[in-house]
């Protein structure tokens, strides 16, 4: 999904991977992470930035209530409405 979104071979798309789940390893919470990734992305770029996270809830074609609960989390810590959130998950589904 790295390789494809962003345009990268699969060597880079690995070292991106990697790098991200170290900052990921590094956070204590889903809020203190989620506010990380707030204020290093543009309002207009975080309902693309949902997206690509529902397209990793969405990866196993199942649809679980816990990802709900935290996708709907994560959007309002990213200051999306609920309608956002639907939508991005839409563009999700699509893809």
């Amino acid at each position: 999904m790295l390789a494809l979104h962003h345009g990268l071979d699969p060597f880079a798309a690995a070292k991106l991977r990697t790098a991200a789940e170290d900052v990921e390893q590094e956070a204590p919470d889903t809020v203190r992470f989620t506010r990380a990734l707030k204020e290093a992305t543009a309002p207009e770029d975080r309902a693309e930035l949902l997206t690509a996270l529902w397209s990793v809830a969405l990866a196993d074609g199942q649809r679980e209530a816990h990802e709900d609960r935290l996708m709907r989390l994560v959007a309002s810590l990213l200051g999306l409405t609920d309608v956002e959130s639907a939508l991005a998950r839409q563009r999700a589904e699509r893809e």
